[in-house]
C-alpha cells in the first residue's frame, strides 16, 4: 500500500502540482451487510474526518470488501458532494482470484483507484482510452493499464480544483449563520449540480413503501364522502398552502430518516461542504416530494373524471354539488396532500442504503 501512495502522490504532483498527504486513522467498529461493509458509513466517517482535519478531499482506504447497491461489489466509490472517496484494496490483490498473489500488482492496481477515484471527485468525465487514468473500467485487471491523464483532463482539474475545493469552516462559536450565508451564495453551481446528480426523478424511483402507504390513504380518502364536503367548503388559496406545508413536512419526515445530519467537529465549528451537503440533501428531497405530490394530484383528478359517477358527485356531498372544474382541482389537493404526508412516514422503512446511494455518491465503480 506504501508503493502505491507514492505512486499516486508522485501522480498527482507531476501531473496537477498538488500535494498530498497520507495518515491512518481507525473509526468506530462498522457491521457487514451480507459479507461486506457499507460504502455510505465509510462516507459518513470520512465527513467527520475532513471537518477535524480541515482537509479538502479525502481518499479513504480499507481492506474490507464494500457492498453495492447494484454491482456485486464495489472496488471504489466517490462522492463528489461529499469529496469523500473510499477504496477497497481487498480485491486488488491477484491472489484474492486464486492466481498467485503480487504486491507489485496490487500496488499498481491500487494506484490507478486512487488516481480514478479523484479524478471523479473533480468531476472528470470517465474516457475510453484503457491507457488512460479515466478509463470507464469493469474488470479488477484494467486498472492496470491506466497510466496518464491527457493534457485536456490536466487543464480540466487544475480549473475544477479550486471551485470543487470546499472545506473553508466557520469561526468557533460565532458567525456560523453568516458562514452559511457565504457558503450558499459561494457554491450555487454546486448545490445544482448535486441536485441534478441525486436526479429527484431517480430517487422517486427508490420510495417504493412510501408510495405503498400514500395509495393506501389515497384510495381510502377518495371513497369518503366527508373528504368531498371538506374539498367543497374550503378556499382554494388553503388548500395550495396545504399542499406546500404537506411538501415541507413529508421533506422533513425523510430527511430525518436518509441525511446524514448536520456535522460539527469538537470546536463546534461547521464546514462549508456539510453546508453544501445539507442543502444539496433538503433540496432534492423536496423536489422528490413534489414530484410525488403532483402525481397523486393528477392521479385524483383522473379517477374523479373518469371513473366517479357523474349523479353521485352532483348527491354525495352535502353542502355543495362536486361537479365542476374546481371543485375537482380542490378534492385532488386535499387527498394528494393527505396521501403525501402519510406515505412520508411509510417512507422512513424505505431502504436507507438506496436513498443514501442517490443522493449522495456519483458512482459504484
Amino acid at each position: 500500500m506504501a508503493s502505491a501512495i507514492e505512486t499516486f502522490k508522485r501522480t498527482l504532483s507531476e501531473e496537477l502540482g498538488i500535494g498530498v498527504t497520507a495518515f491512518g486513522f481507525s473509526g468506530p467498529d462498522l457491521t457487514p451487510e451480507s459479507g461486506a461493509y457499507a460504502a455510505l458509513d465509510f462516507l459518513r466517517l470520512g465527513l467527520s474526518e475532513k471537518i477535524e482535519r480541515n482537509i479538502d478531499f479525502l481518499l479513504i482506504v480499507t481492506e474490507v470488501d464494500l457492498a453495492a447497491s447494484k454491482l456485486s461489489f464495489a472496488l471504489a466509490l466517490p462522492s463528489q458532494l461529499t469529496n469523500v472517496a473510499v477504496i477497497s484494496v481487498k480485491r486488488l490483490d491477484p491472489g484474492f482470484w486464486g492466481e498467485e498473489s503480487a504486491t507489485h500488482t496490487l500496488s499498481d492496481r491500487l494506484a490507478a483507484l486512487m488516481s480514478y477515484s479523484f479524478g471523479r471527485l473533480l468531476n472528470l468525465s470517465r474516457s475510453t482510452d484503457p491507457d488512460n487514468l479515466m478509463f470507464d473500467f469493469k474488470a479488477v485487471n484494467e486498472l492496470e493499464r491506466m497510466q496518464d491523464f491527457t493534457p485536456e483532463q490536466r487543464a480540466a482539474a487544475l480549473h475544477n480544483l479550486p471551485v470543487e475545493a470546499r472545506e473553508r469552516v466557520s469561526q468557533r462559536n460565532k458567525g456560523k449563520l453568516s458562514f452559511v450565508m457565504r457558503a450558499l451564495a459561494i457554491n450555487v453551481s454546486g448545490i445544482i449540480a448535486g441536485v441534478r446528480r441525486a436526479n429527484p426523478l431517480h430517487l422517486v424511483t427508490r420510495l417504493p413503501t412510501m408510495a405503498t402507504a400514500a395509495m393506501s390513504v389515497l384510495i381510502f380518502l377518495f371513497f369518503t364522502p366527508d373528504m368531498w364536503d371538506v374539498a367543497s367548503t374550503v378556499e382554494v388559496y388553503q388548500l395550495v398552502l396545504f399542499s406546500i406545508l404537506a411538501n415541507v413536512g413529508a421533506t422533513l419526515a425523510l430527511y430525518k430518516a436518509f441525511a446524514f445530519g448536520p456535522i460539527l467537529s469538537r470546536d463546534r465549528v461547521v464546514s462549508e461542504s456539510a453546508v453544501v451537503t445539507e442543502v444539496v440533501t433538503i433540496i432534492s428531497l423536496f423536489l422528490t416530494m413534489l414530484i410525488v405530490n403532483l402525481g397523486f394530484i393528477l392521479l385524483v383528478y383522473v379517477a374523479i373524471v373518469s371513473i366517479f359517477p357523474d349523479r353521485l358527485m352532483e348527491t354525495w356531498t352535502t353542502v355543495h354539488p362536486a361537479t365542476g372544474l374546481l371543485a375537482h382541482l380542490k378534492l385532488s389537493l386535499l387527498i394528494g396532500g393527505l396521501a403525501l404526508l402519510a406515505g412520508s412516514l411509510g417512507g422512513r422503512a424505505d431502504s436507507n442504503g438506496l436513498i443514501r446511494a442517490v443522493l449522495f455518491t456519483n458512482e459504484e465503480s
